[in-house]
């Protein structure tokens, strides 16, 4: 959504407006009247990936099965009609005859169609009947040429920044460029040609390998040129021209475009999609084939239904096949209710706002077929001349320099043991024999295609055959039930595995429940502490002597170093206020410290479920791969704390990552919303981003709240780790440094942070002497704790 409204999985939106009841009713009714396979009772992502429901005892899938998500894609792909399997294979390259010859074994009942038959079970053949062993299914080793698609067709994909007539920013969505001129994004973000007039489009709104923001290019739109548009109630689509040269004269055509046209057999039930998006307005960001199509789109159908079990896509966005086609424009979906109608979370909780939208337990993602749009377009009987003209390549013009290679040619029938040669623009295909009189042709693309043509085994002689998919070839999964109170068994240091029900989870509640007993603050233990802690410190020293010999007494006295952990070491007692609730140090939003040791308890739960789960695929056998993956799992599913010095400039490293010093509670949506941006004073800027948690734009965050706080945790750290913040554009240079010595003055200690600092001190033994003696800030030059 655009970020002043939203409706939709995963579309941005100003804070403290209702998701978009009307969107999310009309999406849930057009499923429900789907008929699909479970329409009528959809599981959660979780559930759909067996991952809740799997009893801890439950045997685990063979590495060739790619585990419970691989199982639900063949159990969705085995609801597709055979000419549409028929179509798509043909799409894909394989050969009329064998596609024809496999599709139409889908219709002989007396088939075990997609069940994985041994070769041993494959040479006892008796009947001369053409069975299919499997056909389409997952496999997450990709060729590397799938990422240089990727690559191609994200530039293609720009921000959408909606401005009112006097320059200020409304919210924001996700377009892409679908011809050299005409943008393509949804109606409630670009509803009328007066928006779009005073609205601009930025590519390249990204961070590079090293994690530095990229240079944006910033275009206008011009709907004098071209716009169409169908309402949110029909299509939801608008299609808007673009200037063909940027702001500081970039040529449009550089970025390419991602090619819309009316593809036949474009996707299956059960394969997978990719969105590309702006989330919230965020940096370009991919869901990289996390969602499943869940229904096979029939001819008539304008929508296409797709379930994922990450965060949703964003309104506006292009949703691709694995060969990079565009085959949808996503722009709603719904979300779990209870029997009162209120929106559920992930754990089963009603959802309330301040969650943030990544916690909705989405039912399913909802998109607008690329065939519906063209059809729409195809169907305009007045536009002029030059709106023809721009809109040629959809209808049937030449298409120009597209952004990326789109479909590979036919191949031809595949030869025993050949393969194409580099560069031929064919897939690499290999025939091997298989036993008895079977041969397997393998064509090697995004989406493995395995096909297998051979003798089946009779319905009745199955039991001589090989184990069933549920036999244990691997150890049993550790996976616990829904309700159990086991927890994974290999859970990770990233991923802890913690339940609502564990006994450190216990503790934590049990503490935060105690706090309503203890003193709040004992000042007199607080002027004795001080007291004694700096007795050794001169204040009249200089700036550069201060600074040197305040870091050393912060290293010297941190005698313990917890790790990690704000649901056991922040939440239940150092973070309270003195109302022993928990405020939001960017949004001043207020929480039960309960509540937010359950929300982290359940974040650690699913890590450890889809951690486990990832264990099963090929990937998880490499080292690096496992790591990708946990750090991944952190990125998707953080904790309600943030860093005010973001982990990726220290590595997360420890002592650093755990310091409480520099820990506050932040709601996860805020938390992301800031990403690893430093801190910017917009004073009189009036572009507020998202008011809720504060102002962002390019490499500038501004909190609503907490400025004091924050101000003196970071310099707290300079002191603490010298060097481990590198001076730079991205980080800090001494204009920020100044920036926060302002914010220290102009917002004074209070009890909440003398609360702290006392708490922290009883854990760690050091202190933040910024909070102690304010005063002090002037007397140190903290520029030394810049590398």
């Amino acid at each position: 959504m655009a970020e002043r409204e939203a409706g939709g999985a995963g579309g941005g939106r100003a804070p403290g407006m209702p998701l978009d009841e009307g969107l999310m009713r009309d999406a849930e009714a057009r499923f429900r009247a789907l008929g699909s396979p479970g329409a009528e009772a959809v599981r959660s992502p979780f559930e759909s990936l067996d991952m809740r429901a799997a009893p801890s005892s439950a045997p685990r899938a063979a590495p060739s099965s790619g585990g419970p998500r691989a199982r639900r894609a063949r159990e969705l792909l085995r609801t597709n009609p055979a000419g549409a399997m028929r179509r798509r294979l043909k799409r894909l390259g394989i050969p009329a005859g064998t596609a024809d010859e496999a599709a139409g074994a889908l219709d002989r009942e007396s088939m075990p169609a997609f069940e994985s038959l041994s070769p041993a079970a494959a040479g006892a053949g008796t009947e001369e009947q053409l069975g299919l062993e499997r056909i389409i299914g997952r496999n997450e080793l990709l060729g590397i040429q799938y990422l240089d698609g990727g690559q191609a067709a994200a530039r293609a994909v720009a921000r959408v920044v909606l401005r009112d007539g006097r320059g200020n920013t409304l919210g924001f969505g996700t377009g892409s460029l679908v011809t050299p001129r005409l943008l393509l994004t949804n109606n409630h973000v670009l509803g009328d040609a007066a928006t779009a007039r005073n609205s601009i489009i930025e590519f390249n709104f990204q961070e590079d390998v090293q994690g530095r923001p990229v240079p944006k290019v910033r275009f206008r739109l011009e709907p004098d040129a071209f716009f169409r548009t169908s309402p949110s109630s029909e299509l939801d689509f608008t299609i808007v021209a673009v200037a063909e040269s940027s702001e500081d004269g970039a040529s449009l055509a550089d970025f390419g475009f991602n090619p819309l046209g009316a593809l036949e057999g474009e996707i299956l039930a059960g394969e997978s999609v990719t969105i590309i998006q702006h989330p919230n307005g965020e940096p370009k960001q991919i869901a990289l084939r996390e969602n499943l199509v869940l229904k096979f789109p029939e001819e008539g159908d304008r929508f296409l239904h797709y379930q994922t079990d990450t965060t949703p896509g964003s309104s506006g966005s292009p949703v691709y096949n694995d060969q990079w086609e565009l085959v949808a424009l996503h722009h709603s979906g719904f979300p779990r209710r209870d029997a009162s109608g209120n929106i559920l979370a992930i754990d089963g909780q009603v959802w309330k706002k301040e969650m943030g939208e990544h916690r909705v337990d989405w039912i399913a993602n909802e998109g607008i077929r690329a065939r519906a749009i063209v059809s729409f377009l195809e169907g305009l009987g007045d536009l002029t001349d030059g709106e023809r003209r721009l809109v040629a390549p959809i209808l049937g013009g030449s298409q120009g320099e597209v952004a990326r290679p789109i479909a590979s040619p036919p191949l031809d029938e595949p030869e025993s043991h050949s393969r194409t040669t580099p560069g031929s623009g064919a897939l690499p295909t290999i025939t091997a024999p298989i036993a008895g009189d079977a041969r397997e042709a393998r064509w090697i693309i995004p989406l493995e295609v395995s096909v297998v043509l051979r003798a089946p085994v009779p319905v009745g002689g199955l039991a001589a055959g090989p184990a069933s998919p549920a036999s244990p070839s691997r150890p049993a999964s550790s996976l616990p039930p829904a309700t159990g109170s086991t927890p994974p068994s290999r859970p990770s240091a990233a991923t802890g595995g913690s339940r609502p029900d564990d006994d450190p989870v216990r503790a934590a509640r049990d503490e935060a429940r105690r706090a309503a007993s203890r003193t709040y603050l004992d000042e007199s233990a607080e002027a004795a502490a001080k007291a004694s802690y700096y007795r050794g410190f001169d204040p009249a020293s200089s700036p550069d002597a201060s600074f040197k010999k305040l870091g050393q007494l912060l290293e010297s006295t941190h005698k313990a170093r917890p790790a990690y952990a704000p649901s056991r070491m922040l939440y239940p007692w150092v973070d309270l206020q003195p109302s022993l609730r928990i405020k939001s140090v960017y949004s001043g939003q207020e929480f039960d410290p309960v509540e937010l040791i359950d929300m982290d308890a359940e974040v650690d739960r699913v890590r450890a479920e889809r951690l486990e789960a990832f264990r099963a695929t090929e990937a998880a056998a490499s080292p690096a791969g496992l790591e990708l993956q946990e750090a991944l799992l952190e990125a998707t599913l953080p904790y309600n704390c943030e860093h005010v010095v973001p982990q990726s400039w220290f590595g997360k490293r420890e002592p650093m990552r755990g310091d409480l010093h520099h820990l506050f509670a932040c709601e996860s949506g805020c938390n992301s919303f800031r990403g690893n941006t430093p801190y910017f004073d917009f004073r009189a800027l009036e572009e507020i981003v998202r008011s809720g948690c504060g102002r962002r734009e390019a490499n500038r965050f501004q909190p609503t709240a907490g400025l004091g706080a924050v101000a003196r945790a970071t310099l707290y750290f300079l002191l603490r780790y010298p060097g481990a913040v590198r001076r730079g554009p991205t980080t800090y240079t001494e204009d920020r440094i100044a920036m926060l010595l302002a914010w220290h003055k102009e917002s004074p200690v209070g009890k909440y942070e003398r609360h702290r600092n006392q708490a922290i001190y009883e854990v760690q033994g050091n202190r933040n002497p910024l909070i102690d003696h304010p005063e002090w800030a002037e007397r140190v030059d903290f520029r030394g704790g810049l590398g």
